[in-house]
């Protein structure tokens, strides 16, 4: 059925996550397997780096040792 076709990339799709830069709390964005490869998932997909002070996030890093963005207190 084609009407169903590709149904099954949505799950490993990258997801955009923004995080806070544990170099110096500025927004960081990352993308993130969503699914796919056992072991693989919520792990980065490419390497970004922070426009404010440079640090680099590497690729397959677990994105589970970053704080979301979201989650900054409001002044």
């Amino acid at each position: 059925m084609s009407v169903l076709r590709g149904c099954q990339e949505g799950k490993v799709t990258p997801k955009l996550v923004e995080v806070v830069c544990p170099g110096c709390g500025a927004l960081l964005e990352i993308f993130v397997r969503m699914g796919g490869e056992t072991g693989r998932t919520g792990r980065l997909v490419e390497r970004s780096v922070c426009d404010s002070c440079g640090y680099e996030a590497d690729a397959d890093m677990d994105a589970g040792l970053f704080r979301l963005y979201t989650d900054q207190p409001s002044d």
